[in-house]
């Protein structure tokens, strides 16, 4: 029967500053005989795990869990096996339970490791690897996991690695069972669940440059070793190795093809003593000495080499010859007879890599190469967008959106890949309506309303702001984007089943807005309390919390009360759905209700103020955010509302409004959009001025934000994957089961000729809508044509308000005159 196992002597109070240790388990088996049937096997740890068979690596994981969800993974082993002897090996990376560090990775009480056969005849058959106590371990003694690197305040991933053979020699011994209670309601503490979403994708990546060396030996040597991606070097191979004098020191500044997620490998011959080193410095750019580490730079050109990389570090020293055979017990590598290689444990976020090597005065060091493998979640993009070659910075956009919202996916949705790697409500919202957009895909969707879901606090009423992680944070207002992701995902897939287990989490979260309302103002207060962040954007006038400054002097964030009212109206659809009308009408008249105290306190009478009206500073208390959401919530309609979205978007508009950051973009869309007037198609193309700077700075992912320009990649600012699919090419689902159809809308103004592929739903599998229009002598000609992986049809409403029925492949065409 598989257990919990574990190293017998492993410590939660580290002797040295580390957020945690590695330790390696080992197992045997004989195999006479080899059937040719799966032989699945479950896997998962605590904290994370790589899976080695015969040195092959067979699976990296779990993917990120909490104490009500713990992940496994089931793998097919059968593949890595061979007759005979086969080595089983598991390096699994504990982070202390009792530290802040690494608050990115979650984890439990109990450090532990679990393998299970899924079927006991097939585990006989083949050799049962389940864990129990015929495993070994050993506690990895080489490798820390420094937590003073300014860069680092959330991964805490990066290693120093001291290979000599002192260290590197494991001290194998018995594992321990893990005892757990087992009856009377009392388990483990992980509760086993499989896997939510698909395995990672990994690819080859490579480096596109070199960009400074600094060197005896010349750039074309080096440029030989380290930019040939056509070429798959066997580890045999020696016509492209660049040999290190003995003594010597060697720095150089890579650039890899695009900013990255990836493992990198560095791989060398076994050199012939101990003692050289190797540091790698991780960054997303070319930068000036920031104002402060790291949550302040000066970025300008990305690809200025007269400046500087800056960023965490990789710290490895060789141990040589003499650790060669001390790690053949540690067989993570095919080439390890031949080469030291030194793969950090977790993945990497990068676009550069500055890389020095000290070599030891006793012995040349041969660099071989270093070998990238990209890993991301496997989102296959079926949306494309081609235009005009004059309209060629869009489709730039285009692919650019499509890699920040990528490089910001792997086991969950993560603000930025380079520092954080966390699950933030409000930045899940967006990334799961641009993933719908692209892919039709949900997997991930689903499994990040379930994660803040696991993290609700009864007592506050409250979800947590990021789920899953190690340290409790609490923004109010990503409890309300967390619901608008349950109806997000209702209104796109119908799924009543899945969404409904969400709703009592819902109604505690709008309750606690509830007890919070003003009764003479009729408006929800703002947090009084530390221990909860009020933030709202990241605006340049509101640094450094993000929160509007008359929150401090009123009392009240007018913000506040209208995502209130526009969750409130967000959830209704599917409680009307689910059957409980009574529910929907309580949550609407909240919603009224709060809308007409808004009308009432915080506008005076052309605009709506971030706080109370009546003392409003004219100099501080205007945003485009309180203009933005009094329309997405209804309390600004018609004229008035074309009215104040009209003035806080003009570039030259008389008041000043504070801006609205690259994270409420998507939202002040949402709001052109909704007004109507033609105002989205005026304010479109200077609207997109700040991505085409970034264009022009040499980026290949969007920023964060452009107050701290902390990071260079985050998907909040893939906002032009919704525009061009919803808004641009018009195609949208509305209704849901048999009443489903497809709104039809193309701003065909905004571009001379266009064509577009959108993913549409229809029931439970995806579609494809093609959309083409181009001009056709003062008129434009307008194409629509479905593509349904099943037969079937489904009602398009035109842009002429006309209904048809269209069948698979069936194409409409209209001419409309171009406005």
């Amino acid at each position: 029967m598989a257990t919990w196992i574990w190293h017998p002597d492993w410590t939660e109070e580290p002797a040295e500053a580390s957020a945690g240790a590695l330790v390696h388990f080992r197992k045997s088996i004989i195999l006479s005989t080899l059937h040719p049937q799966p032989i699945l096997i479950r896997i998962t740890a605590d904290t994370k795990y790589k899976l080695y068979i015969n040195s092959k690596l067979v699976s990296i994981g779990p993917v990120k869990g909490d104490r009500h969800l713990w992940f496994y993974d089931e793998v097919d082993i059968r593949p890595y096996l061979q007759l005979g002897r086969n080595n089983i090996n598991v390096r699994v990376l504990r982070f202390y339970y009792a530290t802040q560090h690494a608050t990115s990775f979650p984890r439990l009480h109990r450090p532990g490791l679990f393998i299970q056969h899924t079927q006991a005849e097939t585990a006989l058959g083949a050799g049962c690897i389940q864990s129990d106590r015929t495993w070994e371990a050993a506690l990895d003694q080489t490798t820390i996991l420094p937590t003073e690197i300014k860069e680092d305040e959330f991964l805490h991933v990066y290693e120093r690695v001291d290979g000599r053979c002192e260290l590197a020699t494991p001290k194998w011994v018995q594992v321990e069972e893990l005892q757990f209670p087992n009856s009377h309601g009392l388990s483990a503490p992980w509760k086993l669940s499989p896997r939510m979403i698909p395995l990672s994708r990994y690819q080859p990546g490579y480096f596109k440059s070199i960009c400074t060396v600094s060197s005896a030996l010349p750039r074309s040597d080096w440029e030989r070793t380290l930019l040939e991606p056509g070429i798959k070097k066997s580890a045999s191979s020696s016509s492209s190795v660049i040999r290190l004098p003995a003594g010597s020191e060697h720095y150089l500044e890579l650039e890899a093809d695009t900013h990255m997620t990836a493992f990198p490998y560095f791989c060398f011959e076994w050199p012939r003593d101990l003692g050289s080193t190797l540091r790698v410095t991780y960054s997303e750019c070319y930068e000036d000495t920031p104002y402060q580490v790291p949550y302040i730079r000066r970025k300008e050109n990305r690809c200025d080499t007269t400046k500087s990389i800056i960023g965490p570090q990789d710290e490895y020293i060789f141990g040589g010859v003499a650790a060669k055979s001390t790690k053949s017990s540690l067989p993570y590598h095919e080439s390890q007879a031949d080469e030291e290689v030194f793969a950090p444990f977790h993945f990497r976020t990068f676009r550069f890599l500055a890389v020095h090597i000290k070599v030891s005065d006793t012995a040349d060091l041969i660099l071989k190469r270093i070998d990238l493998v990209k890993t991301n979640y496997p989102l296959q993009v079926h949306a494309d967008i081609k235009l005009s070659v004059a309209d060629n910075v869009y489709r730039d956009m285009w692919t650019t959106s499509v890699r920040t919202l990528t490089n910001c996916m792997h086991d969950c949705f993560e603000d930025c890949p380079f520092y954080e790697q966390l699950q933030y409500a409000m930045d899940a919202r967006s990334s799961a309506l641009f993933t719908y957009c692209i892919s039709g895909d949900a997997r991930l969707a689903r499994q990040a309303i379930h994660q803040p879901h696991n993290s609700y606090d009864p007592r506050l009423g409250l979800t947590a702001s990021r789920a899953p992680a190690h340290q409790q944070q609490i923004i109010p207002h990503f409890s309300l984007f967390w619901i608008c992701m349950v109806a997000d995902h209702f209104q796109r897939f119908n799924q009543i089943d899945f969404v409904r287990q969400f709703v009592p989490v819902c109604d505690g979260i709008l309750e606690s807005f509830s007890r919070r309302v003003d009764p003479s103002l009729g408006l929800v207060r703002s947090v009084q309390s530390p221990d909860q962040w009020d933030f709202v954007d990241w605006a340049e006038p509101w640094k450094p919390m993000g929160i509007p400054p008359a929150v401090e002097r009123t009392g009240f964030q007018s913000y506040t009360s209208m995502l209130y009212a526009y969750t409130l109206a967000a959830i209704c659809p599917l409680l009307v759905a689910m059957s409980r009308p009574g529910m929907a009408e309580e949550y609407q008249i909240r919603a009224n209700a709060i809308k007409g105290a808004l009308i009432a306190s915080c506008f005076d009478g052309r605009f709506f103020t971030d706080g109370l009206a009546a003392n409003s500073d004219p100099a501080s208390d205007y945003s485009q955010h309180a203009q933005v959401w009094a329309v997405l919530c209804g309390a600004a309609t018609g004229d008035v509302a074309l009215d104040i979205m009209s003035e806080c978007t003009a570039p030259s508009s008389r008041r000043k409004f504070t801006q609205t950051s690259t994270a409420m973009s998507f939202y002040t869309l949402r709001a052109l959009a909704e007004v109507g007037g033609g105002l989205y198609e005026e304010r479109f193309h200077e609207f997109w001025a700040p991505w085409k700077a970034q264009l022009a700075q040499n980026l290949t992912t969007w920023v964060e934000d452009s107050v701290s320009n902390r990071s260079d990649c985050h998907a909040w600012g893939s906002s032009p994957l919704y525009e061009f699919m919803v808004e641009v090419a018009g195609v949208r689902t509305v209704g849901s089961g048999a009443n489903k159809s497809i709104a039809f809308r193309p701003r065909i103004a905004l571009f001379n000729e266009f064509r577009a592929k959108v993913p549409i739903l229809r029931d439970d599998f995806l579609g494809i809508a093609h959309v083409h229009w181009k001009p056709e002598g003062d008129a434009v000609q307008l194409s629509l044509s479905l593509e349904f992986t099943e037969g079937g049809s489904i009602a398009v409403s035109l842009p002429d308000g006309h209904i048809v029925r269209m069948e698979r492949l069936e194409e409409v065409r209209l001419v409309l005159a171009r406005k």
